[in-house]
């Protein structure tokens, strides 16, 4: 069985007065996640546990309980009465975190021993802890209920308590027959949104030697992705190699001298002050809308692409299988 997974992004509307409240529960929910990760790093042996084991060890290091009302490094220092979702979610963040960083230590300290086996200097820097935590907030169940498809409720922290929230949604649907997963409180700009990370169990597809072997009437649509006047070049052709399509998508010339365009925009702003502050993105406007363009061009001849396989499958009653060169990523 294999699974496949989306998340749908849904804006949320809400009043003035509650961006501050969510500005104030992500900003806990990186607190949290900051302590525990120090807990972990004062206790590196958490992690040769699994991530259940880890989360009931850091728990009764932290959580006050009355088996254990004197915890070693206890929450409450930096937070009283912070749901146990919310804690578990943060808890959560911290191990994957520190699993990553721990993982790229030991690379790093393996590195090092083969530099100097060799007689050299290592010249790759260690890596160091997260300076600063600016992950999303996660709302496992019980921070969260009553999807209605317009609305929601929303277990939000004030900064002196804890309130149920109603805000309307608007945006994609939740599709029925996927299973919804812990949503993601993301700011987007200066806008709140709910990310929904959906799932859904199908049976595994065969490889694309047996897709393709497994018949003669099976199609294969080729798909070359250029970098020159055609962003790509599709051709259904039979099992044996008998072209019976050709499509030929444009639009590189025109994608590329925007693109240019814009980039000379970007350098011309640099010549003018020659200095680029560091940790800052700059000419952000014009970076997101070069990613914009490229977004919406891969969508559009991955559309293009489905069209005209659609069209050839129309007309026969055979299969079409896709066959890319690397991978399944229709960007220019």
């Amino acid at each position: 069985m294999a699974k496949a997974t989306k998340t749908i992004k849904q804006a949320l509307s809400y009043r003035s007065a509650h961006a501050a409240w969510f500005a104030a529960t992500q900003t806990l929910f990186n607190q949290v996640a900051a302590f525990y990760f120090e807990v972990i790093q004062a206790h590196p042996d958490v992690l040769d546990l699994s991530n259940k084991e880890a989360l009931s060890a850091l728990e009764h290091l932290t959580h006050v309980t009355k088996e254990h009302p004197h915890p070693i490094m206890p929450l409450s220092a930096l937070a009283q009465n912070v749901p146990a979702m919310f804690r578990r979610a943060a808890i959560n963040a911290a191990l994957g975190s520190a699993r990553s960083f721990y993982t790229h230590l030991a690379r790093w300290r393996k590195h090092k021993e083969q530099a100097e086996a060799k007689g050299k200097k290592c010249t790759l820097r260690p890596p160091v802890p997260p300076r600063r935590w600016n992950k999303s907030a996660i709302l496992y169940a019980g921070m969260w209920k009553e999807h209605t498809g317009t609305t929601v409720l929303l277990k939000l922290w004030t900064g002196q308590s804890w309130s149920w929230v109603k805000v309307r949604i608007s945006g994609r649907q939740l599709p029925e027959g996927w299973e919804t997963k812990s949503p993601h409180l993301v700011l987007h700009g200066k806008h709140w949104w709910l990310h929904f990370p959906i799932e859904r169990v199908m049976e595994c597809p065969k490889k694309v030697a047996t897709q393709v072997t497994c018949g003669p009437d099976v199609k294969i649509c080729a798909v070359d992705l250029n970098i020159t006047e055609h962003l790509a070049v599709c051709t259904i052709q039979t099992v044996k190699g008998t072209v019976i399509a050709t499509r030929f998508i444009g639009g590189g010339k025109q994608l590329h001298g925007l693109r240019k365009r814009l980039s000379g925009r970007i350098a011309r702003n640099r010549r003018k002050t020659g200095i680029i502050a560091e940790g800052e993105q700059d000419n952000a406007a014009l970076w997101a809308k070069i990613r914009a363009i490229d977004e919406d061009t891969a969508h559009q001849v991955s559309h293009r692409i489905i069209q005209f396989a659609q069209r050839i499958h129309s007309r026969s009653a055979s299969r079409v299988v896709f066959g890319l060169p690397d991978a399944w990523e229709c960007r220019p």
